[in-house]
């Protein structure tokens, strides 16, 4: 019995190791062309032009700061990055379009405020599931937003302007770009936490509502400054406050939200890079790695800021919890202001 039970463990024991000799070169096989190819797409990527889609009109702020960014894209990449503008939708068709494009790195979304935060708040059916469908590889820049009003109005301060607004509830009026544009929800969250009632004036854009305000018809709008700085510049538009945590350098005398009492208003229009969800993690990698470079140039930056924009150099956890509290604010303000788009 000893003999048999020493025969089977030998038998055993020989299974095991050709086993071990035949399967493991086997399943190496199997995963070093997955490895390989991978290698090769980091080394040759991109071979090609890319495209950057930019979900709005062209002269607009994301434009304006998108199209700086795929110049300096293009410099590191060393490709041509083609801006694409299909607008429209309140930026649904560039990113849909984005979302059902091949995920090969080729096709890159420049996000916004609207379409990675608001847009599945105010939106049914979108074509696409942002979280889902899409990695954000980086935030790219913040402009924060300013209370202007028309140069007319005898306001100096926005107590002086919250004060008359509660004296005649519904008369003071505000423009936004349209109905869920972040223009409307940072004018929407400055009425709700300064407690008065204003009338929502909506245009088809950013540059119809802020003539409207020049031209006497709307009394104020909150937008960024890539828009509003050249009409604050020359008097036509007098800046009140500024929706940020702290004063922004083209205003040094304009104080911010918190100053006079109202810490919650802070509003901003940011920008961010990112691609189909199922897109290749090294083909992602190459991307982040130019992405960190262009935000930390100090050339880049300086430009940026002569827009009063700023760069915004955050790790994937500070990406994530900044976007959270971006859904969650502007989710509390589309249900307090009742807030819908078709």
């Amino acid at each position: 019995m000893q003999y048999l039970s020493d025969v089977r463990g030998f038998i055993h024991q020989r299974a095991n190791r050709l086993l071990y000799c035949v399967l493991i070169p086997v399943l190496m096989s199997l995963t070093a062309p997955e490895a390989a190819q991978a290698q090769t797409r980091a080394s040759t990527y991109p071979d090609t032009p890319l495209q950057l889609v930019i979900p709005f009109p062209a002269g607009g702020p994301a434009d304006i700061v998108g199209r700086l960014y795929a110049q300096h894209l293009s410099t590191i990449l060393g490709q041509p990055v083609v801006v694409e503008n299909p607008a429209g939708a309140g930026g649904t068709i560039g990113t849909r379009a984005v979302a059902q494009s091949a995920p090969d790195g080729r096709k890159l979304l420049f996000g916004t405020t609207s379409t990675m935060a608001i847009n599945q708040l105010i939106m049914k059916n979108l074509p696409y599931d942002f979280e889902k469908d899409f990695t954000v590889l980086g935030l790219i820049a913040n402009a924060p937003h300013v209370l202007a009003v028309r140069a007319d109005l005898p306001y100096k301060d926005v107590k002086e302007f919250i004060a008359a607004a509660k004296k005649e509830p519904g008369k003071y009026t505000f423009a936004s770009a349209g109905v869920g544009t972040i223009i409307q929800m940072g004018s929407e969250l400055f009425r709700s936490e300064a407690g008065i009632d204003l009338l929502h004036v909506p245009f088809k854009g950013g540059g119809p509502a802020t003539q409207a305000v020049l031209s006497g018809d709307v009394d104020m709008t909150v937008n960024d400054m890539t828009t509003l700085k050249s009409f604050l510049a020359d008097g036509r538009l007098r800046p009140l406050a500024v929706a940020h945590t702290q004063r922004i350098a083209l205003l040094p005398n304009t104080p911010t939200f918190t100053e006079i009492g109202l810490s919650n208003v802070v509003s901003s229009t940011w920008w961010g890079l990112a691609v189909p969800s199922a897109t290749p993690d090294d083909i992602q990698k190459v991307l982040k790695e130019a992405h960190n470079k262009i935000i930390q140039d100090p050339a880049y930056k300086a430009r940026l800021e002569e827009m009063a924009v700023e760069t915004l150099v955050l790790s994937d956890a500070e990406i994530k919890s900044f976007m959270k509290n971006e859904v969650d604010k502007w989710a509390r303000i589309v249900k307090s202001a009742n807030i819908t788009s078709n």
